[in-house]
């Protein structure tokens, strides 16, 4: 059934009309045929009935006499009057007594016999028809008279029937089948001519191309096929409206597309070429306020020299970061930062950032508990931006955690049979936190969350959009859970081995 189904379905309109009009024709005549032939099957039926109860009533009237004066020649000569009619089978006069007193049986039936019972009835069977009723003189039985007659008039009439109905139906389909192929045309030759006119369209590009009118849609009456045909042609205007549209915007788009990218490249290589030329003399100045802090050439005397020193050391240095964050970014936006990819120890490293960033923890004091396995294997990475990477998500947990607060370093391994595939680096804190709203934020460029933290916590904004970069670069994810409040969980997802491609250097040694 289903693939009956599929074939109709991927017939052609044209075929499928013809089909339809057809089937319904063929239904339509065989309905109507079987509608006839029931009700003339059952109009014969009591048409017999009636025969036989008015053939019975005048036979049986006939034999009165004979059943009175027991004249039996009398009542065969009576019964003798079914032999015209051929579908007779028997017919069976009983005395008052029930005793058969005569009987006619047709030629083709001598074998019959006459019924025992006499009970009154009128019955049809699938071949025949019987009738029993008794003989009544002034309000007495005097006897009784069976009819029974075959059904071969009924039989004969359906095959009747049959023939018509065929040689009808096969009229029907041939006259329906002209019939379609010329109506057909109506229906299906403007649809095929959508269909052209899409596929042309579709083909040379142009929506300026219009599907014929199969009618005139001004007027006041229009068929279905109008609607479409002009409902089809409005929407290629409408198209062909937008599309020239879309193409100004795309113009307009890339025009200001090759703004930006030139302003982006033009800022790129501005950092790049500043944070260069700010570099050597900020060196100069972390070197010379470093050898006045350490008195090398002899004592500055007053204590306030020391302090300014420092602070001019620890300023450089802070801004020497700044810079060296401004052009890593820079770098990694314009696509010309690289990795050298190589073996690390994660746990190691990890420990260095944490020695590295261990005073400003205990200066805020806030715990750093770490959960590393021991028997971690190595991590194939960009060690300086992994150490990096690591630097900017500590510190950042370090910075915005409370007094009291704790910092939770995790390392965990994803495996696929028994192979380890990444590393998940997660770094949980107890601080401040920031708003669902604020993620995104937080991983733009300079996108600080707000003028208040920015007044209490220094900082530029360019840790996680240069970790975000650099994760990038590593086929990594980062993701970030945070709540006002409640603090804020980094996780880091590290592939444990680079792309198909990149060599890397085995350790020199298995430090970090």
């Amino acid at each position: 059934m289903m693939l009956q189904f599929n074939i109709f379905k991927n017939l052609s309109i044209k075929l499928r009309l013809i089909i339809i009009i057809m089937a319904v024709s063929f239904v339509s005549v065989l309905l109507t045929a079987f509608t006839i032939s029931v009700i003339g099957r059952y109009s014969i039926q009591g048409n017999l009935e009636q025969e036989l109860a008015v053939s019975a009533s005048i036979v049986g009237d006939r034999n009165t006499a004979a059943l009175l004066f027991n004249d039996d020649k009398q009542a065969q000569a009576n019964l003798s009057v079914f032999s015209v009619n051929q579908n007779i089978v028997q017919a069976c006069l009983y005395n008052q007594m029930g005793t058969l007193f005569a009987r006619y049986a047709g030629k083709r039936f001598e074998n019959e016999k006459c019924p025992l019972d006499l009970s009154e009835r009128s019955n049809v069977t699938d071949s025949r028809i019987e009738l029993m009723m008794p003989i009544v003189k002034m309000g007495d039985k005097i006897g009784y008279i069976y009819i029974e007659s075959t059904l071969e008039q009924i039989a004969a009439y359906i095959k009747k029937q049959i023939l018509i109905a065929c040689t009808v139906a096969a009229t029907a389909l041939l006259v329906s089948y002209l019939l379609a192929i010329n109506m057909q045309k109506t229906i299906s030759k403007p649809i095929l001519s959508l269909a052209d006119t899409a596929r042309q369209v579709s083909i040379r590009k142009d929506f300026g191309i219009r599907a014929p009118l199969v009618g005139d849609k001004e007027k006041e009456f229009n068929n279905e096929l109008v609607t479409l045909t002009s409902s089809f042609n409005d929407m290629l205007a409408e198209i062909g409206a937008r599309d020239h549209q879309l193409k100004q915007k795309n113009t307009e788009l890339e025009r200001a597309r090759d703004i930006a990218e030139g302003a982006n490249r033009a800022k790129s290589q501005f950092l790049a070429n500043i944070s260069h030329e700010l570099r050597t003399p900020l060196n100069a100045i972390i070197g010379f306020s470093s050898i006045l802090m350490n008195q090398l050439f002899g004592s500055l005397g007053d204590q306030k020299y020391l302090e300014y020193s420092k602070d001019i050391n620890e300023s450089g240095t802070h801004l020497l970061d700044i810079i060296n964050d401004i052009l890593d970014l820079s770098k990694a936006e314009a696509g010309k930062l690289t990795l050298h990819y190589e073996e690390v120890h994660i746990g190691k490293a990890i420990g260095k950032c944490i020695t590295i960033l261990s005073e400003r923890a205990d200066k805020g004091k806030v715990s750093i508990i770490t959960n590393i396995p021991k028997m971690l294997p190595l991590l194939v990475v960009d060690r300086l931006r992994f150490v990096q990477i690591m630097l900017n998500i500590i510190s950042n947990a370090v910075k915005f955690t409370e007094e009291k607060g704790r910092v939770h370093i995790s390392v965990a391994t994803r495996t696929v049979d028994d192979e380890v595939t990444h590393f998940v680096v997660t770094v949980e804190d107890t601080g401040i936190g920031m708003a669902k709203d604020d993620i995104e934020k937080a991983f733009q460029s300079f996108g600080q969350i707000d003028s208040g933290l920015n007044r209490k916590y220094e900082g530029t904004g360019l840790g996680l959009p240069l970790t975000k970069k650099l994760m990038d670069l590593h086929y990594g994810d980062i993701q970030i859970e945070s709540e006002m409040g409640k603090g804020t969980v980094v996780t880091l997802v590290f592939p444990a081995l680079p792309p198909l491609g990149v060599e890397y250097e085995p350790p020199t040694e298995r430090g970090a």
